[in-house]
This record gives C-alpha cells, sequence and structure tokens, in this order.
C-alpha cells in the first residue's frame, strides 16, 4: 500500500500466514497523521542541535524517539530530525507488527523499519539517489527480526555536509539507522576545488542546519579525494559499531563502495551483487 500524507510517503507492505496482509488505508493515514502532527507541534524543539534539548517528558513519543537517536548518534552535530523519517516508519511497523504478521516492511521515503518474525532471508537493494534507479548491489539479511536501514548521500531528499553518492547504514531500529547514515554520510565531507558549498539558510530556509556548510555541487574527483572522502565515512561508522549502535554500513562514492564488513562483525549481513558473478575490487 501507498500512502501519502503531508510531508511522508510511506510504501506498506505486510504477510500473514504467507498471504499479504490487506491494510486499511483510513487507519494508516489517520495514524499518520497523528504523528505528522505532533512532530509539527515540536519543531521547535526537534530543530535544536540535540545536546540542548534536556528535558522531554513532557514530549510526545515520536520526539522522544528522535531525540534518542540523535544523542546516541552525535548529539553535538545532529538534530533530531536527522532521525524522523525512520522514527515515522518505526511507529508505523510497531503500530500493525502486534497483529501477528510474519513479515511487516515500512519504507518511508527509502528509510526503512522492518519486523520479520521467522528471521527468513531478505534481500534489499541500494538504489542511486542521483538518478532514483537501482545499483548492482543488494544487501542480504537472515535471522533479523527487527532491524531498521536508512540511506542518505548528496542529491537526497535532505541536505547533507558530504559528498558521498550513498551511505546506507542498518541498526536495530529506523531512529537509529537514519541518524546514523545522515551523520556518516556528513563525515564523508572533504576540501577539493570540485567541491561547492554554501549556508543551508540559502539553500532551504526551513532547515533544521541554517548555519551549516552543505553540499550543492561535485565536480571531478581524483583517486585520492575519493579514497579520502570515503575513510572519513567509514571510520565514523566504524566507531558507531565499535558502540553497537549500528550494525552495518556500506558507503559509495563514484563507483566505489566500502563497507563495515572486515570478515569478524555480523554473520547475517552482507553486500551481495546481483548478477552473483562480478567480485567487487573496492569492498574492504
Amino acid at each position: 500500500m501507498y500512502v501519502e500524507v503531508g510531508p511522508a510517503s510511506l510504501v506498506i507492505k505486510g504477510e500473514k500466514n504467507g498471504k499479504a496482509y490487506a491494510f486499511v488505508r483510513e487507519e494508516v493515514e489517520g495514524f499518520l497523521s497523528v504523528i505528522l502532527r505532533d512532530i509539527r507541534d515540536c519543531l521547535p524543539v526537534l530543530r535544536q542541535k540535540a545536546y540542548r534539548i534536556r528535558n522531554v517528558s513532557a514530549l510526545p513519543e515520536v520526539a522522544k524517539r528522535m531525540i534518542e537517536a540523535a544523542k546516541m548518534v552525535d548529539e553535538e552535530t545532529l538534530t533530531p530530525m536527522a532521525a524522523v523519517a525512520g522514527t515515522v516508519a518505526d511507529l508505523v511497523k510497531e503500530h500493525f507488527a502486534t497483529r501477528g504478521l510474519d513479515l511487516l516492511m515500512v519504507n518511508n521515503g527509502g528509510d526503512l523499519s522492518i519486523f520479520n518474525a521467522t528471521g527468513r532471508a531478505l534481500t534489499v537493494g541500494i538504489g542511486d539517489i542521483m538518478t532514483g534507479k537501482a545499483t548492482p548491489y543488494v544487501i542480504r539479511l537472515e535471522n533479523i527480526h527487527h532491524l531498521g536501514m536508512a540511506t542518505s548521500g548528496f542529491g537526497g531528499r535532505s541536505l547533507t555536509l558530504g559528498i558521498a553518492d550513498t551511505v546506507t547504514a542498518i541498526a536495530a531500529t529506523g531512529a537509529a539507522a537514519d541518524a546514523a547514515a545522515t551523520y556518516i554520510c556528513n563525515c564523508t565531507t572533504i576540501e577539493a576545488d570540485g567541491v561547492i558549498r554554501r549556508k543551508a539558510a540559502l539553500v532551504n530556509p526551513e532547515t533544521d542546519i541554517p548555519d551549516e556548510d552543505v553540499t550543492i555541487g561535485v565536480g571531478p574527483l581524483t583517486d585520492a579525494f575519493i579514497r579520502d572522502a570515503l575513510a572519513h565515512g567509514l571510520e565514523m561508522a566504524d566507531a558507531l559499531m565499535k558502540k553497537s549502535i549500528i550494525d552495518y554500513a556500506v558507503m559509495a562514492l563514484r563507483g566505489n563502495i566500502v563497507t563495515t564488513d572486515t570478515g569478524n562483525n555480523n554473520k547475517n549481513i552482507a553486500l551481495e551483487v546481483q548478477d552473483g558473478n562480478q567480485e567487487d575490487r573496492h569492498h574492504r
């Protein structure tokens, strides 16, 4: 089912007893409308850097979760808006997951929250943000019951400080994955003649990061610049993995791919090439 309410565009898929689950559109839209109303009511708080937000007791659940995710990943640089799409996906998933479903996938503009009761193998494609087309790469997930998967990158829906084409993060929740993907992508920033930046407020007056220099153009890059940008992102991703904030991350830039998979990490997550015959020489 495709549902669009305000700024949220969701695709919801479910299975129960091996058959497609029929969602009631009015229920989905009504539930989503309440979540979006709560976010709108809290925007003055949610647009602050996470470290500035102290007392959350009076805030609605969606705001609390957004703040928690931003604080967990990097409260100094992130606002809770970095976790908004993933958090919304989480709440919609949890609302329906109690109905005996075998599988439930909520895709909020490319950020996913998944419930997989049996832990069966799932394959999720990685898209190219700039073109909107699928890449040759997919992520295989097995024996994982709850997870979030989010992608950030230059040219996506949100502004970024980095230059990566895509950064995909996997975590226990969509909120954590969303904040992590945003943060890791921000860390792929480099100083190069081909990288053009502008104050975020000049690009989008409604942004939650008005004073940040965001990327608005990426020209030709040398191999060295590409390696440096990906290395910066990978360093931050590895740090988040060591803190058990994420389970996996993969970064792509100009055809180069690096991942947090060193062969000793989560065996239930793997990057694969769709035709099954290629080897990625850039895969760490």
